[in-house]
């Protein structure tokens, strides 16, 4: 397994407007079931683009996780 920082998602306070999937060019994130979720771990440059784009504060920060 690989560790890296990685977006983390506050599902609670998600919204599903998709500023952070906007945000992200490299395909991290989606919209499911009306909630950001991480799809695609690996391609996460760790630049933290969707952390300054959300505005509901969804995604307080990025987290060293392993996938």
């Amino acid at each position: 397994m690989a560790k890296k920082k990685l977006p983390k998602i506050l599902e609670e306070f998600c919204i599903g407007c998709g500023h952070c999937i906007l945000a992200c060019h490299l395909g991290v994130l989606k919209l499911e079931n009306k909630k950001s979720k991480v799809i695609n771990p690996q391609a996460c440059d760790s630049e933290g683009r969707c952390v300054s784009a959300c505005p509901q504060k969804a995604i307080p920060h990025l987290e060293e996780k392993e996938y």
